[in-house]
């Protein structure tokens, strides 16, 4: 298979830093893939993976934008899936180092993102019953494309004057279990898992903190994720207390999971996250790069 990506020759560089989670206009971020690249060799980074929400149409234009600013691309994504044990759990999964042309991966993306759009029909209607009134337009306007999440429903939200802030429009109404959140018609993790590894890449659990369980149920979480391909996971994320990085990463070395991190870099609308840094002490070394490329 044709790599899309260019491979560092040293073998362990230990004074440069990556970020293998980051997302552009293409799907909830701020930044272009030119910006975010760019933004990336301001930081000083010898490598960024570009990770949009369920799409890989900004792929090109950030790869391109790695031969002109002189930093490596990888090529990623990030799909969501339903995890059932104990209790169904949205948990997300990146992709890296997939080929962003692979034919099955762009069909089934695009069902996916199909889904997300009739999502977001449905819940811009249940918000306008709600005494929310808003359009699907109106949303799609807000998003700059038609690809939108639930920080576009927030940003509208605050703009029309419906809350004050963003994190009121998501604790009162559009989180889970909130009377505005409509749920989302997710694919398995074994699907996720195979169309990235279909794709030739490695499937990296992300953020697994994230998802209200303990440790035990993370271990395993992601035990039985490994039977069904999965390759690594992020010991390095911007919420992470160290206390949390030490434990998911004595998960990692006792399950045998490659190392990865990310800021999970939203540009404006998260920002309180830097690329490459997030909240200021993360530090994703350049080494775990190499071990996680297939």
């Amino acid at each position: 298979m044709l790599k899309l990506y260019v491979e560092v020759d040293e073998p362990m560089i230990t004074d440069k830093y990556i970020d293998l989670h980051t997302h552009s206009t293409f799907s909830d971020g701020t930044y272009t893939p030119t910006q975010l690249v760019k933004a990336a060799k301001d930081a000083n980074l010898s490598a960024v993976a570009l990770t949009d929400h369920d799409c890989v149409d900004g792929v090109g234009e950030a790869l391109e934008a790695g031969k002109s600013f002189g930093i490596e691309v990888i090529p990623g994504i990030e799909l969501a899936a339903y995890y059932n044990n104990p209790v169904e759990t949205e948990i997300h999964i990146v992709g890296l180092f997939l080929d962003y042309t692979n034919e099955p991966l762009l069909k089934k993306t695009k069902e996916i993102m199909e889904e997300r759009t009739n999502r977001n029909i449905k819940m811009t209607a249940r918000l306008t019953e709600l005494g929310f009134p808003m359009t699907y337009d109106e949303l799609c306007a807000e998003a700059g494309r038609d690809s939108c999440s639930r920080t576009h429903y927030a940003n509208l939200m605050v703009k029309k004057g419906y809350t004050k802030t963003k994190k009121e429009a998501f604790q009162k109404y559009i989180s889970h279990g909130m009377a505005g959140f409509v749920p989302r018609v997710l694919p398995t993790p074994k699907e996720c898992i195979d169309l990235i590894t279909h794709s030739g890449g490695v499937a990296v659990l992300a953020h697994p903190t994230l998802y209200g369980m303990n440790y035990n149920q993370i271990r395993l979480m992601a035990k039985e994720l490994m039977l069904l391909g999965l390759t690594g996971i992020e010991v390095k994320y911007s919420t992470y207390k160290p206390e949390q990085e030490r434990e998911i990463t004595r998960i990692a070395t006792e399950l045998g999971l490659k190392s990865s991190g990310g800021s999970d870099f939203h540009g404006l609308n998260k920002p309180e996250i830097s690329i490459g840094t997030g909240r200021g002490r993360l530090c994703i070394p350049h080494y775990f790069l190499q071990g996680l490329r297939p």
